[in-house]
């Protein structure tokens, strides 16, 4: 065990889940003292990506056979008490509708799932996608049966009845039944509680950075040397890793820094639906398908960086979506469950992440400044792997991180553009197109009540998580 002084000094920016996961890698391999800095003033943060009730946990459902291990190998980290049960195995639907490109993606995933060694199940007609859902959700339990012979009898007694699961008609899929979700906030709350609690490491809220501090290196290069808050402040380090998510390129909109055509900030929607005590536990057992005043904020404004509009933004503290997404939302709660359907929305929020072309992940070096590795562009997939990311990320500072993954998450050289049907996106956007937010174009909470809309909206031809 390395003493105090012989100890790397790091700093992180950014207690999400990339910052949070290495801290707690760099302690369990030792040699490291960890600072984690955060802009926001409470953590985990209120407005970050990870900060939410839940979260789908995938096992192999990935295209990419090296990232469906890597993902395979999380969720038995995600098992270990060390989690504290944060983790719950429901399974997990995947779906596509047949003939689309997000039907190759579950074709490849499927596979990558069973050579992985667990027995998922395949499904090609509507009965059998249905047949992942327990009895009372197809109508065949004893209820439902007493339910339709009373109905055969008094046709009205059915007329304010609906299905409490969809049809599912011209799709195909596939059920994982080691996949499910965690309870993403509390998880995040435990990773940081380790982190100080468990190992003594520091972690500061309220700790906005604005710049780097370097001095003159070899070769043209800069030597990062630490970071230098808002405030004034200099947090000094041997390491410089930069886990900021989607404020990463508000960050290096700086003067003096570097701005990182790499990557971009990209929010997607999300619509709540309250279910009550008993609701919860009838649908318990499914398979599940910013700082206010920030400087940096201020100057991505003039340079046309995307910035996250947040709860915390003014004048976004609603969190309202785009009325077009609120829409496709609806549409597709209705596919699943027509129930729940006719159900308000209670919330909704802008869930951002930052995107790469490719859509793999950014773990690297600065090709230009020494000692300023990047851990970000999550890609909104990246939760997934908070017990074991870390791992990779440390194996990459010690240049023991394999090759394929080298490849993968380097700094350039990457592929311009995304692939339809392949895990650079699995968030079912039809064109791949990314669009500024107009605030004239958000939904209000009007648009929230459940008679807003009459017609279901189709919301993509790409693989579908299925959760609740």
């Amino acid at each position: 065990m390395a003493s105090p002084s012989q100890e790397k000094k790091v700093v992180i920016v950014g207690a999400g889940i990339f910052g949070v996961s290495t801290a707690l890698w760099m302690y369990k391999r030792g040699g490291y003292a960890v600072t984690i800095l955060d802009k926001a003033t409470v953590l985990p943060a209120p407005d970050a990506a990870s900060t939410d009730i839940n979260k789908i946990i995938r096992s192999g459902d990935y295209a990419d056979p090296t990232i469906a291990a890597l993902n395979v190998d999380a969720v038995n980290e995600w098992r270990k008490p060390e989690w504290e049960g944060t983790y719950h195995e429901s399974g997990v639907v995947m779906t596509a509708e047949a003939g689309s490109a997000g039907n190759a993606y579950v074709e490849s995933s499927y596979k990558n799932v069973c050579d992985n060694g667990i027995p998922a199940k395949h499904f090609k007609t509507s009965n059998e996608i249905r047949s992942a859902w327990p009895a009372k959700f197809r109508g065949e339990d004893v209820v439902s049966t007493i339910s339709n012979a009373v109905s055969a009898v008094l046709p009205s007694a059915s007329s304010s009845s609906t299905p409490r699961l969809g049809e599912f008609h011209n799709r195909t899929a596939y059920l994982n039944p080691n996949s499910g979700w965690a309870e993403a906030g509390r998880a995040v709350s435990v990773g940081l509680r380790r982190i100080t609690h468990e190992y003594g490491g520091v972690v500061r809220a309220g700790c906005e950075v604005r710049a780097l501090v370097e001095e003159e290196g070899k070769d043209g290069k800069k030597v990062v040397k630490g970071v230098e808050l808002c405030s004034g402040e200099k947090v000094m380090g041997d390491i410089v890793i930069i886990a900021a998510g989607a404020w990463t390129p508000a960050l290096f909109a700086q003067d003096g820094m570097e701005h990182l055509p790499q990557v971009v900030a990209t929010g997607q929607s999300v619509a709540k639906v309250q279910l009550t005590p008993e609701e919860a536990e009838l649908y318990s057992g499914n398979p599940v398908e910013p700082n206010p005043n920030s400087q940096n904020d201020e100057v991505c404004g003039k340079n046309g960086i995307s910035v996250p509009r947040t709860i915390l933004t003014p004048g976004g503290e609603g969190g309202f979506i785009p009325l077009d997404m609120l829409k496709k939302l609806r549409g597709h709660l209705c596919s699943v469950y027509p129930d729940l359907g006719k159900r308000d929305f209670i919330a909704t929020r802008l869930c951002w992440y930052l995107d790469t072309p490719d859509g793999d992940w950014l773990i690297d070096w600065h090709p230009k400044k020494e000692n300023l590795l990047f851990a970000t562009a999550g890609c909104g997939h990246a939760f997934k792997f908070l017990p074991n990311i870390g791992r990779e990320i440390v194996n990459k500072i010690e240049g023991t991180l394999a090759p394929a993954l080298e490849n993968k998450w380097r700094f350039d050289g990457r592929h311009s553009a995304r692939d339809a049907g392949k895990d650079s996106d699995l968030r079912g956007n039809e064109s791949h197109e990314r669009v500024p937010i107009k605030v004239e174009e958000l939904a209000t909470a009007h648009d929230l009540k459940a008679d807003r809309f009459a017609a279901p909206q189709r919301i993509g031809t790409h693989s579908r998580e299925s959760k609740l």
